[in-house]
């Protein structure tokens, strides 16, 4: 680890510990600092279980997902018999990745180097010009084991051999959101964008009602009564919020009427749900929009905003059209917060700027805040 500035964790821990009406904004280092996004990799997010993607993606025996999580090169596949398997994407020979960055089918995880082959379940079957090798046996040899997991129709994986049960870790946000019945939707489009700020900044944004009508004035920021918007602070950093709200459209009508199990439900329904570390869940009465947040350097994060429709509503004749309409406002409303996203970085890394006092409308910032200061330096 990168050293650490030693009195930025009295300075931050103090900070954090003051209640909202007295609450300041985080000292810059604590975005800015190398070593404080290790301490972060290390304790938090080599810790948790974190969304990688959704079961559709590898439905099929032979489908697998190869992605980055947080330096680290994994794959997930599912095997002949269906199961799910999650292992480190690393050849046992010299380490290159078995699987290229993506999602594919195949029947075996072969590396580009050598030649050494993996099956579905991780285990070497191939490994070329090893013969004479005393006491080499293939049987012995497989990919490295990660625990993998899934949760209305998401693949969860976590590089800690032994976490909380998937179940016990998602409980809060099964209590939050799971009436949405995300595994009985598909995604209609999936929008990656790079943030030039530190992943914290992105978490934050995505929880603070206070910029919904400065920065969001001319697209959703005007439909939401931020006045009325309260929020339920979970353990682990979890947060909650219910409100009324218009469909995420231009005119904010839903354009493919209810999801069918949301039918007795209002037509403003909306609801948010953070499950820390990485992954918001936001749900209108018509579709779900899911964020995964990941550190890619400490001022660049990589965003995946998943949106997700009923399955029952692909077989419309117009379905393209209207999601696509759905897909692309949401997409100016990402551009929007990318446009502040270096600014808010160049604030946190600068010597002449302080922190200014926090807003009752930062509720869930500040739960964030104290639950990341805590994790990293307690």
């Amino acid at each position: 680890m990168k050293p650490l500035d030693s009195e930025l964790p009295e300075k931050v821990l103090s900070a954090v510990r003051k209640d909202l009406s007295h609450a300041e904004h985080l000292p810059g280092e604590f975005y800015s600092s190398e070593a404080v996004l290790d301490r972060e990799i290390e304790r938090i997010f080599r810790q948790d279980w974190l969304a990688i993607g959704r079961e559709e993606e590898i439905a099929k025996p032979g489908d697998y997902m190869a992605v980055d999580v947080v330096g680290e090169p994994i794959v997930v596949t599912r095997d002949e018999d269906g199961g799910l398997n999650a292992f480190s994407n690393r050849c046992r020979h010299r380490g290159v990745q078995v699987a290229p960055n993506g999602c594919g089918n195949t029947r075996r995880l072969t590396c580009p180097y050598h030649g050494w082959s993996y099956d579905l379940n991780g285990c070497l079957v191939g490994a070329p010009q090893m013969d004479k090798t005393e006491g080499f046996d293939v049987g012995d040899i497989r990919l490295g084991v990660l625990r993998v997991g899934a949760w209305h129709g998401w693949v969860f994986i976590s590089l800690n051999p032994e976490p909380l049960p998937l179940e016990e870790f998602v409980a809060p946000l099964e209590g939050d959101v799971g009436f949405l019945q995300q595994g009985r939707c598909r995604i209609g489009a999936t929008l990656v964008s790079t943030w030039d700020c530190n992943w914290k900044l992105v978490t934050e944004n995505l929880s603070d009602p206070y910029h919904f009508r400065a920065l969001h004035g001319s697209s959703f920021g005007p439909r939401i009564p931020i006045e009325t918007y309260k929020f339920e602070l979970r353990d682990r950093g979890g947060i909650s919020a219910s409100y009324d709200a218009a469909p995420q459209t231009p005119k904010g009508d839903a354009l493919l009427g209810p999801m069918p199990w949301l039918s007795n439900y209002p037509p403003g329904l909306s609801v948010f749900g953070f499950m820390a570390p990485n992954m918001t869940v936001i749900g209108r009465i018509d579709e779900v929009h899911v964020y995964t947040v990941w550190p890619e350097a400490v001022d660049r994060t990589r965003v995946v905003l998943y949106h997700l429709f009923a399955e029952d509503h692909f077989g419309l004749p117009d379905f393209k059209e209207k999601s696509k309409i759905h897909s692309d406002y949401l997409a100016g409303v990402v551009d929007e917060d990318v446009w502040v996203a270096p600014m808010l970085q160049q604030a946190a890394a600068s010597k002449n700027f302080k922190p200014g006092r926090m807003s009752w409308l930062e509720e869930a910032v500040h739960h964030q805040m104290r639950y990341n200061a805590e994790r990293t330096f307690s």
